[in-house]
């Protein structure tokens, strides 16, 4: 594991997290102002590519790519097996078939915004995954291995995601929080069930985008299919991740 790289990447992240995220959500709850502000929303957008620009500063730093184009290259990495992009829609599935189906779902926006946000998702979430897992999760795992890494990995990511929980936007004349429909405690179980997902993904392809594409894909759908987190879909969603993951990675060991 190279040492000096991961604590360039988790430095760098959580600098520009806490100035643009912590920043703010300190604004908008002292002054009640929202994300739809055009100033609080460059510092949320800014936030959201904290662990991209990131990626990008340390591994230039790092010699590990010598140009912007280079480190473009390796994100975006589209040609993979077919059986990646079966992957991803089995994790991305099992998350909303057994979210909606225990707990009651409504139709939030039409099904063919999914395809609309897909690409709009780059800009919420996708583009986190040139961090996360094209350089924390591989470094943590060749030190502690697949499922050791994968928990780190995903607590980190979840304490990354911390300020979302004090930024507020204004819906239908109602204050609330980015993250209004799930408490943060559930919001760390599906971090972990997607970083099994994410991770079995990026072990699978042994690439950046496909991990991209699942994260912009699980983002999409939420807008569509919209039901209410409980303990009880969480925890089955992890465990059934989990399994299938186990399943894949022992099936590549072979």
């Amino acid at each position: 594991m190279e040492k000096k790289l991961v604590k360039d990447y988790l430095i760098n992240t959580f600098i520009i997290m806490i100035i643009f995220w912590g920043g703010c959500a300190l604004i908008s709850q002292l002054l009640n102002v929202t994300v739809y502000n055009i100033f609080l929303g460059i510092m949320y957008l800014i936030g959201v590519f904290s662990p991209t620009i990131a990626s990008y500063v340390s591994l230039k730093k790092n010699n590990r790519v010598k140009n912007f184009k280079e480190w473009i290259k390796k994100i975006f990495d589209i040609k993979h097996n077919l059986l990646v992009y079966i992957l991803v829609c089995i994790f991305v599935s099992i998350y909303y078939i057994l979210g909606c189906t225990i707990n009651g779902f409504e139709i939030g926006a039409p099904i063919f915004m999914i395809i609309v946000n897909i690409p709009i998702m780059l800009f919420e979430g996708g583009n986190e995954e040139a961090g996360w897992r094209m350089i924390l999760q591989t470094e943590l795992e060749k030190k502690y291995g697949f499922n050791i890494a994968t928990i780190f990995t995903a607590i980190i990511w979840w304490l990354w995601h911390l300020p979302l929980f004090f930024i507020i936007l204004l819906s239908d004349d109602i204050v609330k929080s980015i993250n209004e429909n799930m408490n943060y405690f559930l919001f760390g179980i599906m971090c972990l069930t997607l970083s099994y997902g994410l991770a079995t993904i990026h072990k699978v392809s042994k690439g950046v985008f496909p991990c991209i594409l699942m994260h912009c894909l699980f983002n999409a759908l939420s807008s569509v299919f919209v039901f209410n987190y409980s303990l009880k879909s969480c925890c089955i969603s992890l465990v059934v991740t989990m399994i299938v993951s186990i399943i894949v990675i022992g099936g590549i060991k072979r």
